[in-house]
C-alpha cells in the first residue's frame, strides 16, 4: 500500500485537495535541496492548506489512491489525473501540473536526437527519457507550467488555460568574486541527471572534441548509461580537455572550484521543463549556453545554442570564449542577478499562492 500524506488545515476542512506529485518533502528528515520537485511539492500542499483544504498527497507513480468525495481541487504532474476524472465528483477542479513539456514533444525530441547520433556515429542507443502518453491536458481545467514561451506552447493545440510559474532553485551562492575571466571564459561545464542524450551530452562531447583549445567538465553520471558510456568512451576517457567529474553535489568544495574557474554553462538539451541545472549554473554564476528547448530565458546575457547540433554547439562556445573578459564578466554577474530574482524558493512561493488564491476553490 502506498502512502498517503494528510495535511490538515488549522481549522474545519473546506474540503480535500488531492495532490499527486513527490511525497519525499513529507517523511521525517526529509532534505529539500538537490532536486528542486521536492521543496516546490510541499509549498503546492500548504498553499491549499493555508487556504483552508486538507490536502493529501500521493506519488505521482501510485495507481491505487482514489480521492474522497469532498475533493475540491484534483493536481496532477502527469498520469494520474485521466484515471481519476471520470469518478471526481461534481464541482471538483483539474489542474494539471506539468514538469516537462507536453509528452509528445518530449518523446519526440529523444527520438529524434537518438536518430541524430546513429546518423553520426552508427551506434543505435536505447531510449532512457521517455514518458508515458498521457491525457492530463486535455482532461484538465487549467494547467501550471513549469517552464518558459517554448515549455507553454507545447500544450497550446489543447487551448486549456496555462499559467506559468518559474522555477525555483535548491542552491544559491554568493558572487564567485576573483575569478580570472581571460582563463574561464575557455572552460564550461556540462551539468545533468540521466538520459544523456536527450540532455545534449554527446553533442557537446562532440563539441569539445573537436575543439581541444576549450575545456569541458562534466558532471553527471554517464557512466551509468552503459552504452552511451561504450560510444562515448574516447571523449570521456582520452580527450586531455575533457574531464569526467561524474556527480557533483552543489555544495562541495570541488563545486565550489569548478564555478571560480568556469564561465560558461552548456547544455543543449532536447527538451524540458525549465531545467534546474541551468539554474543552479546561473546561480552560481556561470552563463548559460543553451537550446530553446531547454525552458529556461537566456535574457540578454545567455547563448542560445541554435539547434540540437554539434555544429551549433562549436558556434555558440567559440562565440562566447571569443569575448573579452570584461564582456564575460558582465554576462556572468547578469545570469547571477536574473535567476536571484527571478528563480528562487520566496518567486515560487509567491506565484503559486497567487495563482491557488485566484482559483477561488469555495465560490
Amino acid at each position: 500500500m502506498n502512502p498517503v500524506f494528510r495535511i490538515e488545515p488549522p481549522g474545519r476542512p473546506l474540503g480535500t485537495v488531492a495532490l499527486s506529485y513527490v511525497t519525499v518533502p513529507f517523511t521525517p528528515g526529509a532534505d529539500l535541496r538537490g532536486h528542486t520537485n521536492a521543496y516546490e511539492c510541499a509549498e503546492i500542499a500548504y498553499a491549499y492548506r493555508d487556504l483552508g483544504y486538507r490536502v493529501e498527497v500521493v506519488d505521482y507513480r501510485d495507481r491505487d489512491y482514489v480521492p474522497p468525495d469532498d475533493t475540491r481541487l484534483a493536481i496532477d504532474i502527469h498520469s494520474n489525473l485521466e484515471r481519476w476524472h471520470p469518478n471526481l465528483p461534481n464541482g471538483c477542479r483539474r489542474l494539471l501540473h506539468a514538469t516537462g513539456a507536453h509528452w509528445l514533444t518530449w518523446n519526440a525530441a529523444e527520438a529524434t536526437r537518438l536518430l541524430a547520433v546513429f546518423q553520426r556515429r552508427g551506434v543505435c542507443l536505447a531510449p532512457r527519457r521517455t514518458a508515458e502518453p498521457s491525457r492530463g491536458i486535455e482532461v484538465c481545467d487549467v494547467a501550471t507550467v513549469i517552464g518558459n514561451d517554448w515549455t507553454l506552447g507545447t500544450f497550446e493545440a489543447a487551448h486549456k488555460p496555462l499559467h506559468r510559474v518559474r522555477l525555483s532553485s535548491a542552491y544559491t551562492y554568493d558572487w564567485a568574486a576573483g575569478r580570472d575571466f581571460e582563463s574561464a571564459r575557455r572552460s564550461f561545464v556540462w551539468l545533468g541527471s540521466f538520459g544523456m542524450v536527450h540532455k545534449g551530452l554527446d553533442l557537446a562531447l562532440e563539441a569539445f572534441a573537436r575543439m581541444p583549445e576549450y575545456r569541458l567538465t562534466v558532471c553527471g553520471r554517464p557512466e551509468k548509461e552503459a552504452d552511451f558510456f561504450e560510444a562515448y568512451r574516447h571523449e570521456l576517457t582520452k580527450c586531455p580537455n575533457i574531464t569526467h567529474a561524474s556527480w557533483m553535489d552543489l555544495s562541495s568544495a570541488e563545486f565550489e572550484k569548478i564555478r571560480q574557474t568556469h564561465a560558461g554553462m552548456i547544455y543543449p538539451s532536447s527538451s524540458e521543463g525549465c531545467a534546474g541545472s541551468i539554474v543552479h549554473c546561473a546561480h552560481a554564476g556561470l552563463v548559460p549556453l543553451v537550446t530553446c528547448e531547454t525552458g529556461f530565458d537566456i535574457g540578454g546575457f545567455g547563448m542560445r545554442v541554435r539547434e540540437g547540433s554539434v555544429e551549433a554547439v562549436c558556434e555558440a562556445v567559440r562565440t562566447f570564449a571569443e569575448e573579452t573578459p570584461a564582456q564575460v564578466e558582465a554576462r556572468c554577474r547578469a545570469a547571477w542577478e536574473f535567476v536571484r530574482t527571478e528563480h528562487t524558493r520566496e518567486r515560487f512561493r509567491r506565484e503559486y499562492r497567487e495563482f491557488a488564491a485566484g482559483l477561488n476553490l469555495a465560490g
